[in-house]
């Protein structure tokens, strides 16, 4: 019980502390922006920005194979869309690249439509460079296995190269043994690399590569020594198994963080072991050659030792001194972009003129405001209209009137509010639209925007104002909106109406001559995220890698037995590595319900967290109950879901803004520490996670991010994963 009172208090405590409408600050700098992919080689990059901020938007800065057009700045139903056309003779965008916006804005809120159709979206914040938008985070990649094993086999050959540690490592080797002995010694090293990729594989955290490079320098001087005195030993070979398992393992670290598959990290570790072992083979042949062509050369080998236990030295100071002392440990660099540096920006400023994007009201600027918001599974018109305006639409004579009494405006509220509705039609994707709820408030205007007045006063005719909202459900996000506008008179002649949608806004003007106030999705199929059940990966084994392995393991029992030297050593080892380098490769998902399940690494953990606490909040991104509740049930677990839904359904109304409810836009896993069993099917993970989310109301946009720290248990459920109990440790907003 007190597991599941955690559950309900801390989801209500992380919504409350997202989306409490006394805590949204106002403008946060957040520009909403389009990238669209036009044709293979050409893209767009459009924002919407108001006359006052235009000086702060600049040209983007695309990777230099792009050539980037001047800024244009085009005004559409009087807003300033500030645009720019990028195109390339060579390569399209992929997601090593990198785009450099730099704006004097705190962030951009992204929506990039591919040339194949799909949209992704995402919110990038602003660093010193200006605001970074890593093409890997907005571009659909699913790279093949071939893709893999290419990029991570040149990886490791590019770390070859290092210091030219590897190769000095060969070369010491040819130095001190003979040349079949080299060899031998060879496989050694590769037997720690196919050791290292089992370990990985069930687990075992690695060290940082730097370390393993260390203990690879101290291997050569220790080697070079050896030649020096001519003192070959056997004792280096568990040292050269121990260094490519360390070498192995940390490669396997450094494939942690990446986004790829857990399927194709095994096979992406296995290519970049396997290009070192490949380039050490090439390297011991160079050396055997030299040496050879060298031998006429009077004491060509301890003079070759000296010289390579000196770089070992020289080596392992300039380790110390640029990564160690520093602590620079990351000696790979998976985000190879380069950025132009220098771009000509546009020379004349003339076009800046025009319209402007809704800026949110913070005063009445027309006796009549009209806001329609677009959001995914709702469309949302909410009206600003003056209290003599009001009382005028309602057929009041207002002469001589200064104010509304208390007792007066439950009756204007009703009557303004049944007028707005008769004489205010939409159409929904080309059908009547009718709201599921309508309701009227006496507001207050201010910075933060518009706010529902809490206790009622005498109002001012020309001071007071009336909130009017209507909401209509829609089954994802509409196409196109049409709202024919007939509430005018002979003192409102024409409305201010903006729009604002996932990705921008506009404003426009209504008049009795042009009063329809049409919407259409400028991003063609656009698809609301959904919910769907967090399936339990079953387990893909090593099958027949086991086989070999318990072959050769049961060959080697049988000789150790019966004290019989073994007479196929050859080929029990060319079976050992055969299993090694099916691996990674040749996996078979089974079902082995008597197993007991192994702990979730952090990985998958993360992406199971991550699915888990995405799903809750999308879970409220409808406004109708039993699907509110259906759509929480795939995710949460437990007796109490129905208090649970109760207390995160209050946490996600603005009850003082008028209704406006919140969108969660990203949740991002930081960390997960500490993964621990506490039954057969049921794991605690001690998780840091960021939430940003955003609202739309009466023309303004307010953002938050928030990061929280909990414990969070999650379990197995017929094939699913959900979430249990979620106990909040820490809460801090971001912005």
């Amino acid at each position: 019980m007190n597991r599941l009172i955690h559950l309900k208090l801390g989801l209500f405590t992380l919504l409350v502390g997202l989306l409490s409408a006394t805590t949204w600050a106002d403008d946060v700098g957040i520009t909403k922006a389009r990238l669209v992919q036009q044709a293979p080689t050409r893209y767009v990059l459009e924002a919407d920005v108001s006359q006052a901020l235009l000086w702060a938007v600049k040209a983007p800065i695309f990777p230099n194979r792009f050539q980037v057009s001047e800024l244009e700045f085009i005004t559409q139903s009087g807003a300033i869309v500030v645009q720019a056309t990028a195109t390339t003779r060579g390569e399209p965008l992929s997601p090593r690249d990198e785009i450099l916006l730099p704006w004097m804005r705190n962030g951009v809120s992204l929506t990039v439509q591919w040339l194949d159709g799909s949209i992704y979206q995402g919110l990038f914040m602003r660093t010193l460079e200006g605001i970074r938008v890593p093409v890997r985070l907005i571009m659909p990649s699913h790279p093949s296995l071939t893709e893999i094993a290419i990029e991570h086999f040149r990886t490791g050959g590019e770390h070859l190269a290092f210091k030219w540690l590897h190769l000095l490592f060969a070369f010491s080797m040819v130095l001190l043994w003979p040349s079949r002995q080299v060899f031998l010694n060879l496989l050694y090293v590769a037997f720690g690399h196919g050791l290292a990729l089992i370990l990985a594989d069930v687990g075992l955290p690695g060290a940082d590569l730097l370390l393993a490079d260390l203990l690879g320098t101290l291997l050569i001087f220790l080697m070079a020594i050896g030649a020096i005195g001519a003192s070959a030993s056997q004792h280096y070979h568990p040292l050269f198994v121990i260094f490519g398992l360390l070498h192995g393992l940390a490669y396997a670290q450094e494939l942690a963080p990446l986004e790829l598959p857990r399927d194709l990290k095994l096979p992406a570790l296995f290519m970049f072991t396997l290009a070192i072992d490949a380039g050490h083979a090439v390297a011991v042949g160079m050396g055997l050659f030299l040496l050879k062509a060298l031998s006429w050369l009077p004491q060509v080998r301890t003079l070759a030792a000296y010289a390579v236990g000196s770089l070992s030295v020289a080596i392992l100071i300039t380790l110390f001194q640029a990564h160690v002392v520093v602590g620079q440990t990351d000696l790979l660099n998976f985000d190879r972009i380069r950025i132009a540096t220098r771009f000509a920006l546009p020379v004349s400023q003339n076009a800046q003129v025009g319209g402007q994007r809704p800026q949110g009201a913070r005063q009445l600027t027309n006796a009549v405001m009209n806001y329609l918001s677009v959001e995914p599974y709702e469309v949302r018109q909410e009206i600003l209209i003056q209290a003599r305006a009001a009382v005028q639409f309602l057929g009041v004579l207002d002469r001589g009137m200064g104010s509304i009494p208390v007792e007066s405006l439950e009756p204007v509220k009703a009557g303004i509010l049944d007028i707005v509705q008769r004489a205010n039609s939409m159409a929904i994707d080309g059908q009547p639209a009718t709201p599921v709820s309508a309701r009227a408030d006496f507001v207050t205007l201010g910075p933060a925007g518009v706010m529902v007045r809490p206790e009622p006063v005498t109002e001012s005719l020309d001071h007071g104002i009336i909130g009017i909202t209507l909401v209509y459900e829609t089954p994802a996000l509409a196409d196109a909106i049409t709202i024919e506008w007939q509430l005018f008179s002979p003192t409102v002649t024409q409305i201010e109406a903006a729009t604002i949608d996932p990705f921008g806004g506009t404003t426009t003007i209504l008049s009795p001559d042009t009063n329809a106030l049409q919407w259409k999705n400028r991003l063609s199929g656009y698809q609301v995220p959904v919910i769907a059940e967090i399936a339990v990966e079953k387990p893909r084994l090593p099958i027949v890698s086991i086989l070999l392995f318990l072959a050769v393991v049961g060959c080697a029992g049988i000789s150790w037995r019966h004290h019989k030297r073994l007479v196929l050593q050859p080929i029990l080892a060319s079976v050992l590595a055969l299993g090694l380098v099916l691996y990674p490769f040749a996996r078979f998902s089974l079902d082995l319900p008597w197993v007991l399940p192994r702990v979730p690494s952090t990985e998958r953990t993360a992406v199971i967290l991550d699915d888990l606490l995405t799903n809750i909040y999308r879970a409220f991104g409808v406004r109708n109950e039993s699907r509110v509740y259906d759509r929480l049930a795939t995710t949460v677990i437990g007796d109490q879901l129905s208090q649970i839904y109760l207390q995160n359904r209050r946490a996600m109304e603005f009850e003082d803004r008028g209704g406006a409810r919140a969108n969660v836009d990203d949740v991002n896993i930081l960390a997960v520490d500490d993964i621990k069993r506490q039954t057969q099917e049921e794991f605690v993970a001690d998780a840091t996670w960021s939430v940003s989310g955003s609202v739309n109301h009466f023309g303004h946009t307010h953002y938050r991010q928030n990061r929280y720290h909990a414990l969070i248990t999650f379990v197995k459920d017929q094939n699913h994963w959900k979430l249990k109990d979620l106990e909040l440790i820490d809460e801090r907003r971001v912005f």
